[in-house]
């Protein structure tokens, strides 16, 4: 397990144009890992007995121009494209879209604005401030083990603190989710499907799914899953038979409320199904109806289950509609996976800040009111977005890594996990044990006389030999609690 991890970071070296620095983003991955706390980049610290200016080193890296985010990004998309364990359909790799709103009370960040609260719970305030993420993810295992293996995270709001005034052609929300799904088609050249719910179900996310079209498959290059809003009406084809006069044919047919079909239950079909992770029969039926906002046939998915009923849109008019159904409800893992960067990994607990950011009110007011930088201060406070990003990124390929080594070596860490679990809900196990049994492992090798390869590095390089003593200390007192 450690050998696999150490080697997939070596596969990173490229992406950094010297030594040093990549040396410092595998002890922040390893830090990720190993930290028993995460409060910023103060816990590197504490977890490699560094001082001052090693505090000073970690925190120059996010702002380094020996890498960049696109570079690191670029070579995670086909390094986990290259392991062979992403689920597809119809031959497209399974991806999953969705935004995650955090909390942020600092004054000077970039990217923060005025979010609603979607909780329903009475206790929260209707409006917070914090930044809005979006986020994209596959789906690797096999169901039910499976998990959202995070590929990119982007602050999908505040765009006015870099100068990027809002007007009618900036990107929407859920035109920026299909935009990451794209990148990651076009790099790694595969065709997706990318799978979203009711908030993605606009005209914007379709069109823009369609801007990039694969010529080997005669069909859009990303392909779209999302659930129907309740209130959505579409229409028959028009028969060409009821044609009576003068002028164009007649496109659209009979109007039909899209809640309307359960009505007519002797067309549905029962089958068996995986509905959030769980065999039951179900009622499905599908049909092939004009959406008049673009004017062109979808497929739509009727689904009546235990959880309630169902209606998905779908692009591809030739799409299973038992696939659809599933894949569907495979969404739920990507709110899972902002849990565990959220909760296990701590991903999102930077703070980088700029004294050139304007001071903004931690009060909720309009975004419109947001104040932009000066023209001169705009590759500063650039810098500082980059860096947020970037920190947040690295925690989600962190949290990667663990979910492929849990997917691989799901033998070695029961086998190795030494804490107590009163049931095992499955057999793969999850990414907090995963990461439990890596730090130890990563502990051991640290206070190891004859470290790894790449531990040996850290210490001569980055560590420099001065902490030497401490770690023949520590290794010697751990030996002896060990005994």
């Amino acid at each position: 397990m450690l050998n696999y991890l150490y080697n997939s970071l070596t596969g990173f070296r490229n992406v950094f144009s010297r030594e040093k620095t990549w040396l410092v983003f595998v002890m922040i991955v390893l830090g990720f890992i190993g930290s028993t706390e995460m409060v910023g980049v103060s816990s590197f610290c504490r977890f490699w007995l560094l001082d001052i200016p090693g505090y000073h080193t970690l925190n120059h890296f996010f702002r380094s121009s020996a890498w960049t985010l696109n570079g690191l990004l670029n070579h995670w998309f086909f390094f986990v494209s290259s392991q062979g364990l992403c689920m597809t359909s119809q031959g497209r790799i399974v991806i999953l879209g969705d935004h995650s709103n955090l909390i942020r009370d600092g004054r000077k960040m970039p990217g923060v604005t005025t979010l609603h609260q979607e909780s329903e719970t009475q206790s929260k305030p209707g409006y917070f401030r914090g930044q809005c993420w979006g986020a994209i993810a596959t789906v690797i295992g096999v169901a039910p083990f499976v998990f959202a293996l995070p590929l990119m995270l982007q602050i999908h709001q505040g765009f006015q603190h870099l100068g990027r005034e809002a007007n009618k052609h900036a990107l929407t929300m859920g035109e920026r989710i299909v935009d990451m799904a794209l990148s990651f088609a076009l790099k790694t050249d595969n065709p997706l499907v990318l799978t979203l719910d009711a908030f993605f179900s606009t005209k914007t996310v379709f069109n823009r799914a369609k801007t990039v079209y694969s010529i080997a498959l005669q069909q859009p290059l990303v392909e779209i899953i999302v659930r129907a809003k309740k209130n959505y009406v579409a229409f028959f084809p028009a028969d060409p038979k009821d044609y009576k006069g003068s002028g164009r044919y007649a496109q659209y047919g009979e109007k039909i409320h899209l809640m309307e079909i359960f009505d007519y239950q002797s067309y549905f079909a029962t089958v068996e199904a995986r509905i959030y992770n769980k065999i039951e029969m179900i009622k499905l039926y599908h049909l092939d109806l004009i959406w008049q906002p673009l004017s062109a046939p979808l497929r739509f998915v009727f689904a009546e289950t235990s959880r309630g009923r169902i209606v998905l849109m779908c692009s591809n008019l030739s799409q299973d509609p038992l696939e659809a159904i599933e894949l569907y409800c495979l969404r739920v893992r990507i709110e899972t996976m902002f849990d565990m960067l959220k909760n296990v990994i701590h991903a999102f607990q930077c703070h980088f800040w700029s004294k050139r950011m304007p001071r903004h009110s931690r009060k909720p007011r309009r975004n419109s009111e947001l104040i932009t930088p000066q023209p001169e201060d705009l590759p500063t406070v650039q810098r500082c977005w980059d860096a947020t990003e970037g920190f947040v990124n690295i925690g989600a390929i962190t949290l990667g890594l663990l979910q492929l080594i849990a997917t691989l070596f799901s033998a070695q860490i029961w086998q190795q996990y030494e804490g107590f679990l009163k049931t095992r809900s499955r057999e793969i196990p999850s990414e907090r044990t995963t990461k439990n049994v890596l730090a130890g492992l990563l502990m051991r090798d640290f206070f190891n006389l004859a470290p790894s390869a790449i531990m040996r590095k850290i210490r001569t390089t980055i560590l420099k030999g001065k902490i030497e003593d401490k770690i023949f200390q520590n290794s010697n007192a751990w030996a002896r609690e060990a005994a």
